[in-house]
C-alpha cells in the first residue's frame, strides 16, 4: 500500500502507528529529508521531530480533521508533507505521510483518502493478531506444558531469555516503548515475542542473557522514554517449559530497581543475584507469615519494649562487616557503647553476632525489610509474584 500510494502521489510515503512508529515505507526515499531518513533508520520519528510537529499543531490537526493535513516545517529542517489520519470510528490508529513539493491535486487527495479504510482494516487485523500473540506470550511465561504449546505456536524453540521492562513514572511509557524495543531486538536476530501484561512489558527472546542485556542497556542509554524505564534480564533457560524461572528473575530485578528509584537501568541476573535472592526471601517471609520470627523480629520487639536501638546497631555493624570502630562512627557513639549493645542483644534476646548463621539471617531479613519498605513507600504495583 505504501508503494502504491507513492506511485499515485509521486512522493515517498510512510505509514505510521499512533506512536509515530514506522509500519511501512515506500521506495524512492532518496530525495527525502533528514527527518524522514532518521525515521526510517530508527523505525520511529525521532523525538526532536515529533516535538516540532507537536508544537506546530500537526498531530492535533491529524487527530481532529478528516481530510488531508499539510505540514510545512522548514524551520525544523523538514520538507512539506501531506498527512492523513487512519481511524476506526473515533480511535486514531495511525497516519499516512507523503513528502510533497506542493499541495496534492483533488484526484491525488481522493486517492490518499480512499487508502485510509484499507490501511485501517490491515491495522485492526494486525491488532487482533497481536492480541492473540499476547495470550500466547502470557501462557509461555507460566512455564510447563502449556508454555511448550505456546512456544510452538509462536515459532520459538530452544534456549530462551525473558526480559521485563517497567516504568518509574506512568505506565503509558511502557506501551510507547514496546514496539521500538522489540524492533531493536528483532534487528539483532533475537526473534523476540512480546506482550504488555499488568503494565509490564515482557519480551521473550531466543538469545543468551548477556546479549539481551547489551542491546537493552544501549537502548536505555540512548534516552527518550528509556530514561524513565527499568529493565530486568532473567536467566537463560533451556526451553519454554522453564520460561517462568527467567520471568521470575526479571520481575524481581525490576521490582528492586524501581523500589530504589532507579531509572534508565538494565540489569542481568548475574549482576542482581543478591537482590533477586533477597526478593525471594521477602516473598517467602510474607507468604508464610514468618515476619514475627528470626533474629530481626527479636531485636524489633526488644527495641519496642525498652526504647533501645538494637536494630539500628545491627544494621550499622553488619553493613561495616563487623568493624566496631567504623560502625560506631556511623552511629556517632563510642565503640564501647556499640559493644555493650551487641552484648545486650545476646544476653536479652539471644541474638549472637559472633554466630555466622545469625549474621546471615539478620542480613537477609534486614535487606528484605528494606526492599519491602521502599516498594511500599513508592506505592509500586507489581505482577503476581511467582
Amino acid at each position: 500500500m505504501a508503494g502504491a500510494l507513492a506511485n499515485l502521489l509521486g512522493a515517498p510515503v510512510t505509514i505510521e502507528d499512533h506512536d509515530a512508529r514506522v509500519l511501512a515505507y515506500s521506495d524512492g526515499q532518496m530525495s527525502a529529508d533528514q527527518a524522514r531518513t532518521a525515521t526510517i533508520l530508527g523505525r520511529q520519528v525521532p523525538p526532536e521531530y515529533r516535538e516540532a510537529l507537536r508544537a506546530a499543531g500537526v498531530y492535533r490537526r491529524i487527530s481532529t480533521q478528516d481530510g488531508v493535513v499539510y505540514a510545512d516545517l522548514a524551520d525544523a529542517g523538514m520538507k512539506p508533507r501531506a498527512v492523513v489520519g487512519i481511524r476506526a470510528g473515533d480511535e486514531l490508529l495511525g497516519s499516512i505521510w507523503a513528502l510533497v513539493p506542493a499541495e496534492l491535486s483533488a484526484a491525488q487527495e481522493k486517492d490518499l483518502l480512499e487508502a485510509v479504510p484499507i490501511v485501517a482494516d490491515a491495522l485492526l487485523r494486525n491488532r487482533a493478531r497481536d492480541d492473540r500473540a499476547g495470550e500466547q506470550v502470557a501462557a509461555l511465561l507460566e512455564g510447563g506444558a502449556d508454555a511448550e504449546a505456546a512456544a510452538a505456536r509462536l515459532g520459538l524453540a530452544g534456549r530462551l531469555t525473558v526480559l521485563a521492562v517497567a516504568t518509574t513514572t506512568d505506565a503509558a511509557r511502557v506501551d510507547r516503548t514496546a514496539g521500538a524495543l522489540t524492533l531493536r531486538l528483532a534487528a539483532s536476530a533475537t526473534r523476540p515475542v512480546s506482550a504488555v501484561l499488568d503494565g509490564v512489558l515482557y519480551v521473550v527472546v531466543t538469545a543468551e542473557a548477556d546479549a539481551v542485556h547489551r542491546i537493552v542497556a544501549d537502548f536505555l542509554r540512548r534516552g527518550g522514554d528509556g530514561g524513565q524505564l527499568v529493565a530486568g534480564i532473567g536467566r537463560t533457560v533451556p526451553g519454554p517449559a522453564h520460561a517462568h524461572r527467567s520471568r521470575s528473575d526479571a520481575d524481581n530485578i525490576v521490582r528492586m530497581l524501581a523500589g530504589r528509584g532507579s531509572a534508565g537501568v538494565a540489569l542481568p541476573i548475574q549482576d542482581a543475584f543478591v537482590d533477586v535472592v533477597t526478593a525471594r526471601v521477602a516473598d517467602v517471609i510474607e507468604a508464610e507469615d514468618l515476619g514475627g520470627y528470626g533474629p530481626l523480629a527479636a531485636l524489633e520487639r526488644f527495641d519496642a519494649e525498652r526504647g533501645t536501638e538494637l536494630v539500628k546497631t545491627a544494621r550499622a555493624y553488619l553493613a561495616r562487616g563487623g568493624d566496631v570502630s567504623a560502625a560506631a562512627a556511623d552511629l556517632t557513639v563510642h565503640p564501647n557503647t556499640l559493644r555493650n549493645r551487641l552484648r545486650k542483644a545476646l544476653e536479652a534476646v539471644g541474638v549472637d553476632f559472633d554466630d555466622a548463621d545469625t549474621r546471615l539471617a539478620l542480613m537477609l531479613q534486614l535487606k528484605a525489610a528494606a526492599l519491602a519498605d521502599r516498594t511500599a513507600r513508592r506505592g509500586e504495583r507489581w505482577p503476581p509474584r511467582q
